[in-house]
């Protein structure tokens, strides 16, 4: 068993080495662990404190292209690398890194194919932001809404995913994968559990994602949306259309019981449109299907190609 450790790191000279010098290199059925660190263009000394605190492969952006960019250059090179197990970490140490190899007992013992890391269940560190922690629970309840299983915490960067899991990942966020990784994960039927954790909060240290609270609220709201577009289209189609065809059927009502007058060309606009609406949830849920029938198969070769390597190698 192979277990790779990334870290997307933009601009973490400070505490980068620290980070990587704690991560356990001797975990009980783990051969081997490896860190991989994605630079999401730094314009500091991140590769360099990198390298020399041993990272094992370090992959360069040539600028800035934000954490879910970078968390998907990590995927595919932990691909590359053959891991069995990939933990996501944050590059800042906000996470000891000595908790990975209980972390990851979940997935070794199949009992789970993504664990998730759950902060503020023991305890919420001093002097965290109140309005960061209330964020944190209305969109973990909005994930735990969408996808219907419960979820304490969904903006955690700490957490491990098994080979097969990291296999069928695809987002398209470039802002943050988290909530967008589990959705995707879930509605494609992986098994997703949450793992309590202990986090180090300093509050001089400015988050590189929440810089504004209205500006990540609107992003996150916009990537739950574009999530649930993708996996759910006759949902979101569908509920849009019938509340606009239900809008026009109760102007039509009014209109015709005379407690409220509406013009023939508004009450028809809206059950119109309400039933193109729900045609392009149809269609677009026959094109979302297609690509995932794509997607799968696309990732069965791989996995066949897998195969036939280790038994070459084998022989």
């Amino acid at each position: 068993m192979k277990l790779v450790v990334l870290l997307p790191a933009y601009n973490e000279e400070e505490l980068i080495s620290e980070t990587i010098l704690n991560i356990p290199r001797k975990i009980i059925g783990i051969n081997k662990v490896e860190v991989l660190v994605v630079d999401d263009g730094s314009s500091d000394k991140t590769i360099e404190m990198a390298m020399n605190a041993g990272a094992d492969k370090i992959i360069s952006h040539n600028k800035n292209m934000g954490v879910g960019a970078a968390f998907m250059t990590g995927i595919r090179n932990a691909i590359s690398m053959d891991a069995d197990i990939l933990v996501t970490l944050d590059a800042d140490g906000q996470f000891p890194p000595e908790q990975i190899s209980n972390f990851i007992v979940p997935i070794l013992n199949n009992q789970f194919d993504i664990v998730s890391g759950a902060r503020f269940t023991k305890e919420i560190p001093k002097d965290y932001p109140r309005t960061k922690l209330m964020g944190n629970k209305i969109f973990s309840k909005m994930v735990s809404w969408v996808t219907n299983q419960k979820f304490h915490d969904t903006q955690t960067g700490f957490r491990a995913y098994s080979r097969n899991a990291i296999l069928n990942i695809s987002i398209i966020s470039e802002f943050n994968f988290a909530q967008e990784v589990l959705i995707d994960l879930v509605f494609k039927g992986f098994r997703v559990g949450e793992v309590p954790v202990n986090v180090l909060f300093d509050k001089n240290r400015k988050s590189r994602i929440v810089r504004n609270i209205f500006s990540y609220s609107f992003k996150a709201i916009s990537t739950i949306g574009k999530s649930i577009l993708y996996h759910r289209p006759m949902m979101a189609y569908g509920l849009f259309g019938g509340l606009l065809c239900g809008m026009g059927i109760l102007a039509k009502l009014l209109t015709i019981s005379g407690i409220f007058g509406f013009s023939d060309a508004f009450e028809n606009g809206l059950i119109i449109i309400g039933i193109v609406s729900f045609m392009m949830g149809i269609f677009a849920n026959i094109v979302f299907k297609r690509q995932a029938f794509t997607e799968k198969d696309f990732r069965l070769h791989l996995h066949e190609i897998g195969k036939t390597k280790e038994l070459a190698e084998t022989k």
